[in-house]
């Protein structure tokens, strides 16, 4: 008996009248809302148009604040010496118009530490205070420049003769949470100021924490004999009130 014939199933596919249909309906609904289609693709390529301008115009920014600020960079380090006669406050103005420029093109945190540094080095010292308390508001979570800014401000209000200041703003360096560096820094310098204002007692227990916390320190080695000094210096006190009356 001859096995019955199995009729293939044929897929369904999408008649050349469908598409035709789909095609007119996109036509008729172009045909029905023009001015609504024109107002959607003009929107696009505003856009468009707008993205890509910006992007280019940022690009074109930062390599021009690029440009100045490595012009600034060679002139801070005086490496334009041998290519002229300016004199090194010159040098520096140069180098602080630069730093400018380049931060008045696109805002960077190096670049404006490097015009606070460049006003201190001029003698500029409010100025070079307003900046860096500008930077310290600014850029609050910078781990790298943060330190470098607050010991900065630290050293403008010691030649102000703010010591006080001074104090508070490495205080603050010390306990900075952002950031784990210049903590030995900022422990040596109050240190030294409190010596210098009398405070030996205070100054001691920096030295000690440098000791304790920071055994691999550069300020090691002279706080510990800080500490050491100050150990001596206790000893004689003690004999003294442990020392019977009248003897």
């Amino acid at each position: 008996m001859p096995k019955p014939i199995k009729k293939r199933i044929q897929k369904k596919s999408i008649s050349e009248r469908e598409v035709m249909t789909l095609y007119e309906k996109l036509v008729d609904y172009y045909l029905e809302n023009k001015k609504t289609v024109y107002t959607w693709i003009a929107v696009a390529v505003l856009f468009i148009a707008v993205v890509s301008g910006i992007a280019y115009y940022n690009r074109t920014l930062a390599e021009q604040a690029e440009s100045l600020q490595y012009e600034g960079y060679k002139l801070y380090h005086g490496l334009y010496q041998n290519d002229d006669k300016k004199t090194d406050e010159e040098t520096l103005r140069a180098a602080l118009e630069k730093f400018r420029a380049a931060y008045d093109k696109k805002s960077s945190p190096i670049t404006l530490l490097y015009i606070a540094n460049t006003q201190f080095a001029l003698g500029q010292y409010e100025e070079a205070r307003k900046t860096l308390n500008e930077f310290i508001e600014k850029y609050p979570r910078n781990e790298e420049l943060l330190p470098l800014a607050y010991y900065k401000l630290a050293t403008v209000q010691i030649e102000e003769g703010k010591r006080e200041e001074a104090l508070k703003t490495l205080d603050s360096l010390y306990s900075l949470k952002t950031s784990p560096f210049l903590k030995d820094v900022a422990l040596n310098e109050s240190a030294r100021l409190l010596e210098e204002m009398g405070k030996k007692e205070e100054a001691l227990k920096r030295y000690e924490k440098i000791v304790e916390d920071h055994p691999t320190s550069p300020y090691y080695q002279d706080a510990l004999a800080k500490v050491k000094e100050g150990e001596k210096a206790k000893k004689p006190e003690a004999e003294k009130k442990d020392k019977p009356a009248g003897k």
